[in-house]
């Protein structure tokens, strides 16, 4: 396995955006990103620039193609690097657990981008997980309480999409290896 590098910190991406006056979050956008590096399983799947840059020339693109590059590079080694781009630990757990409900909806867009489906789907590990990332993003962050409970909670949640979106991009290049290699058999 190869060295992989680190995701662009959460305030550099908040920078950027800022800089490009782009009214997206930080944790939206890198669940955007990494819904459609799974629902593509490429690394130069670039269908999110559109939603993100909304038709604007950006003036640091290289920040947000670093993002995609790093997040590819570690679902693609399966890596335990993988992170979700949150606010760090020291931050209200109300902004973090917001934070964690944009990143499920950004995921769940970038999916729907790249036409996977989100509803209607045959049972399965994948759709279990789905359905468990729309009730994630759907999150009443303002009940949240700081205390001990919830604040374990939430770091549990966390792990669970950080595996659960590792599953998918595994799952789903497997299913389009599968059907590819069905279809060029006959």
């Amino acid at each position: 396995m190869s060295e992989i590098p680190s995701l662009p910190s959460y305030e550099d991406i908040t920078d950027a955006l800022k800089k490009n006056k782009l009214g997206h979050h930080a944790s939206q956008i890198h669940g955007l990103i990494c819904g459609v590096i799974c629902g593509t399983s490429e690394q130069n799947a670039d269908s999110w620039k559109r939603l993100v840059f909304e038709g604007k020339k950006s003036k640091s693109i290289d920040v947000f193609q670093n993002l995609q590059d790093v997040s590819y590079q570690q679902m693609n080694e399966f890596s335990f690097e993988f992170s979700l781009l949150l606010p760090d630990e020291e931050i209200d757990i109300n902004p973090r657990a917001e934070a964690l409900g944009l990143w499920c909806q950004g995921f769940l867009t970038g999916l729907e981008q790249v036409k996977i489906p989100l509803v209607n789907r045959s049972p399965s590990e994948i759709t279990e997980a789905i359905n468990d990332i729309i009730e994630i993003s759907q999150v009443n962050y303002g009940d949240i309480v700081d205390d001990d409970e919830d604040e374990t909670a939430y770091f549990e949640l966390v792990e669970y999409v950080r595996l659960a979106v590792l599953m998918i991009f595994h799952d789903l290049r497997s299913n389009r290896t599968t059907r590819s290699e069905s279809s060029s058999l006959h």
